[in-house]
């Protein structure tokens, strides 16, 4: 059973307003797992990460993920894959600082060179987000697969969550949307060098700068665009209890992945995020850019939300990282959940 048709089974089931395409939490959610008071974050919570409090002042944050390869060059992709992995922890406000690396890898079919590349790749991003490597695990499968199991520290008071959003608030967005697009696009051979460099660009960069000014302007909620796309994720966070206005033309994207989808190329988890979350969104007219808001992202951005007063300090620190900030919407007391392109 595949994760799609496996997301339509569990739908039937009395969580299934909280799974998305491919989402296996829901097998989870109508059990009781073990649990604590110091859980501060778990996965029926549906937070990026999981917290747990050690202290008063002191909770760590929990994640782990991993990939297929995206592109071809190994070193690439651990830098990839990992940049992937340490973004949900960056997520919920809290600062990553060790890892244990994952693999599947086969000896028997791939050069140990290509490994050992990937791991070069995924180090080199641990490094600079000053995190230590401190063992991991691998088995012997013929499909390559590499991420992170990462842990991070973050004060239980401070812990930025994906609701609590207020109407009013402004979205903000901090990388370029497209990444999916092209990601297909390059497998079908569709997509030159360019594209696939400047997609590659988007996912191996670090949130650690975002998520530094977003805890610094005191985001209200936040959460990161991967694979249900941005409307997917946005979705998360406004529930059924907040509306949201995009303001299409604010909204980064990589110019080639317009063109691309423009041209036809999508993907399957581009269609089942439409499916699934398109009757949220209100739009009128036709416009390319509005499936890309559905592409699913490899090591996307943050999502997250700010009172409007602090939209001047978040441009001034902005521009001393040399950070990307986007105002790409803004929350409204409009309840249902929907999402109103405009």
């Amino acid at each position: 059973m595949n994760e799609w048709s496996l997301m339509k089974y569990v739908r039937g089931g009395g969580c299934a307003s909280k799974i998305g395409p491919g989402d296996l939490s829901g097998i989870l959610c109508d059990m009781k797992a073990p649990r604590d008071e110091n859980v501060l974050a778990g996965f029926d919570d549906f937070e990026d990460a999981g917290v747990y409090r050690l202290t008063e002042e002191l909770a760590i944050v929990q994640t782990v993920d991993f990939l297929t390869p995206v592109v071809n060059d190994p070193y690439l992709f651990g830098q990839i894959a990992a940049t992937n992995a340490l973004s949900d922890i960056y997520a919920m406000g809290a600062i990553p600082k060790t890892a244990l690396n994952i693999v599947g890898f086969s000896p028997k079919h791939y050069d140990m060179a290509v490994l050992k590349e990937i791991i070069k790749g995924g180090i080199a991003k641990m490094k600079e987000a000053g995190v230590s490597l401190i063992g991991g695990h691998s088995v012997d499968d013929v499909e390559i697969k590499y991420g992170l199991s990462v842990t991070g520290i973050v004060h239980p008071g401070k812990i930025i969550r994906n609701r609590g959003a207020r109407a009013g608030d402004l979205l903000v967005l901090t990388k370029p949307l497209g990444t999916g697009v092209i990601v297909t696009a390059a497998k079908e051979g569709s997509a030159d060098e360019d594209a696939v460099a400047k997609a590659v660009e988007v996912m191996i960069g670090l949130n650690d700068k975002a998520s530094r000014i977003m805890r610094q302007v005191d985001a209200h909620a936040a959460t990161d665009v991967t694979g249900f796309g941005l409307i997917g994720h946005l979705s998360e966070m406004i529930g059924d209890a907040l509306g949201v206005e995009l303001f299409l033309d604010e909204i980064p994207l990589i110019p080639d992945a317009v063109w691309l989808d423009s041209s036809g190329v999508t993907s399957g988890g581009l269609r089942r995020n439409t499916e699934f979350y398109g009757p949220r969104l209100d739009c009128s007219g036709q416009d390319v850019r509005v499936d890309l808001l559905f592409d699913p992202q490899t090591s996307g951005g943050l999502l997250f939300a700010i009172d409007a007063h602090s939209r001047p300090l978040m441009k001034s620190l902005a521009k001393d990282e040399d950070q990307k900030m986007t105002v790409i919407g803004r929350f409204t007391d409009i309840p249902g959940g929907r999402i109103r392109v405009t």
